[in-house]
């Protein structure tokens, strides 16, 4: 794996290579983008898809990035482009531009110390990234947060250059699929929780259900992505066996639909 936090070095692009993108015009097929070789400074031609530049509900109206900005982005392909040179092919939104980033301000990452578990992103908004470690005795979260939280600001930074706001959320990977449930709803504190067959509900207190579930149900929906789990957040004293029951009846009424 390839983790490379500047533009293009020496050798050809490779998928996997993060790069600056140079926002140069817009179309119906997305954003033109100039990519410079930090050794040359010759530009190559890049498209940043529509579909690749946001992470939007559908329907949402597209914002549009201003010839002149710049957006961290990740090689996803390379494809012909319209004179028959090769152009590179661009995402902001693939999980795995988190990875790279973070990769590149954290040591154990890169010496295998660290591993990444899972990831649930989404993009310009929150992505919530599972960690653990290979060896005993290494704080896995712990050193992607880093002092003071630099090393997680310092990945922020970078993934925000230009028009985001996204915030990481390091969390602690266990191979107890209730426990690492409970982890994933980070930052509330989950009181009960009750799983089944790929459903959820997790209980927390009442001042913390606005928090547990999220704005527009994105706490819930990324812990839900991270762990494999439908997740219904529900005050705790509630009974967990009956709220199960109801969201499983819930779930099947809405596909019949």
């Amino acid at each position: 794996m390839r983790t490379i936090l500047s533009d293009l070095g020496l050798e050809s692009p490779l998928v996997g290579t993060t790069v600056t993108a140079h926002i140069k015009s817009s179309g119906p097929d997305g954003f033109r983008c100039a990519v410079y070789d930090v050794a040359t400074g010759e530009a190559r031609d890049a498209l940043l898809p529509r579909a690749d530049a946001f992470d939007l509900p559908e329907g949402a109206p597209q914002p549009q990035l201003a010839s002149g900005s710049k957006v961290v982005a990740l090689v996803v392909g390379v494809s012909p482009g319209p004179d028959g040179s090769e152009r590179l092919m661009l995402s902001a939104t693939a999980p795995e531009l988190v990875e790279r980033l973070l990769a590149g301000f954290v040591d154990e990452l890169l010496s295998g110390k660290v591993v990444i578990k899972a990831i649930a992103r989404v993009a310009g908004t929150k992505t919530k990234i599972a960690v653990a470690p290979t060896v005993p005795g290494v704080d896995a979260r712990g050193a992607c947060i880093g002092r003071g939280a630099s090393r997680l600001k310092g990945a922020e930074s970078l993934l925000n250059h230009g028009y985001g706001r996204e915030r990481l959320e390091i969390i602690e990977f266990s191979n107890d699929p209730a426990t690492f449930l409970v982890n994933a709803m980070n930052p509330v504190q989950v009181t009960d929780a009750l799983a089944e067959r790929g459903n959820a509900i997790v209980a927390v207190e009442e001042h913390q259900l606005s928090g547990g579930i999220g704005e527009g149900g994105l706490n819930a929906q990324l812990a839900g992505r991270l762990t494999g789990h439908y997740v219904r957040v529900v005050k705790t004293g509630t009974d967990l066996r009956e709220a199960l029951d109801q969201l499983v009846a819930d779930k099947a009424a809405a596909e019949k639909d």
